[in-house]
């Protein structure tokens, strides 16, 4: 009787910790706060198949959609916690846990996928910011991008100084930037803005151009300034220690791997995702078209003095909490630089 007690709760405690073994085949729990739809959710299915291939069937993983599991904001200590084994984490909801994986979302001169993916991927797995998920009891896997922050708008804007007196949505440091070009900031999700901006609440709001397509963003503001500036990418994937610790070395290593890979293979998909949303709603595809103004050359510079500011005042409030920030930021810059020699 104890030890077919002992059995049944040894069961039970793996389907508690989110892992699923059956023979040699390892179930892997993985929650995201996603619908599974959009080129990053097709990446993700992408990794599940190249996991389950590459490492003979061993490793598979089941995902949970829409917060089903672990809603947004909660994946990180879920994760930790073994309630799943793998999520999508974002730094914007634990600032405090990844504070140092945040530098992903500063405003710095790189608006190339490619680039800024693999940069964020060796800056996440230094030391400094694989010790900040360690404490979380979880590995960094691997990133996503957001793709380069744009403009739409109801009316035609064409230079930083049209953005004076403009209620815009946005948020984080590009939103603290934009307020310093004279801008009004409003926060609001994504979900109410095409309301906000047939409305007239708002006049701008900061997106991608998959994501404005996706909101039809377009038939209500049909002008849109390409700002081609940063991206988001304080937005990956972790996996519980304890999990990935079990797996073999060998399982490991392609593990490893497969999360190298998804760099170049999500890096791809976003940009043609991007490419072939603006250009769809340039040529109308979906009813009337957008049109698109370049921002100068010297507004760039412009606006790459003032993103220094909201630079430097999360360098500062990294330090001022015990993390070497000016290291961290100089090591990503470089990496940046580093990628961008290799195109």
């Amino acid at each position: 009787m104890n030890s077919i007690l002992s059995r049944t709760t040894a069961v039970a405690a793996l389907f508690l910790a989110g892992t699923v073994s059956a023979g040699a085949e390892t179930v892997l729990r993985f929650s995201d706060y996603g619908p599974n739809r959009g080129t990053r959710a097709a990446a993700l299915e992408w990794f599940a198949a190249e996991l389950d291939k590459r490492t003979d069937g061993d490793l598979k993983i089941e995902f949970f959609w829409g917060g089903s599991l672990l809603g947004g904001r909660d994946t990180l200590a879920g994760v930790g916690d073994g309630v799943a084994d793998m999520g999508t984490v974002i730094g914007f909801f634990t600032p405090k846990e990844l504070q140092l994986y945040n530098i992903g979302d500063l405003p710095v001169e790189n608006s190339d996928m490619w680039v800024g993916l693999n940069a964020m991927y060796d800056l996440s797995n230094s030391e400094m910011i694989a010790e900040e998920f360690s404490k979380a009891n979880v590995k960094f896997v691997t990133n996503y991008t957001t793709g380069p922050v744009q403009l739409i708008c109801r009316s035609e804007v064409s230079s930083l100084d049209d953005l004076d007196g403009l209620k815009i949505r946005a948020s984080g440091p590009y939103g603290d930037t934009l307020e310093r070009l004279g801008a009004e900031i409003v926060r609001m999700s994504q979900a109410d803005v095409y309301q906000a901006l047939d409305s007239g609440l708002l006049d701008c709001n900061q997106n991608y151009y998959y994501a404005m397509q996706a909101y039809r963003q377009y038939e209500v503001a049909p002008y849109v300034l390409a700002m081609d500036w940063g991206q988001n990418m304080s937005f990956g994937i972790a996996i519980n220690e304890m999990t990935y610790s079990d797996f073999s070395d060998e399982n490991k290593e392609v593990f490893d791997q497969l999360s190298r890979d998804f760099i170049d293979h999500l890096a791809e998909q976003m940009e043609q995702t991007d490419q072939a949303a603006l250009e769809s709603m340039v040529s109308g595809g979906e009813g009337a078209g957008i049109t698109v103004a370049q921002l100068s050359e010297e507004d760039r510079a412009r606006l790459n003095e003032a993103s220094v500011q909201s630079i430097d005042e999360w360098t500062a409030r990294v330090s001022e909490n015990g993390a070497d920030g000016e290291a961290l930021l100089a090591e990503y810059q470089k990496l940046i630089e580093d990628y961008k020699a290799k195109q």
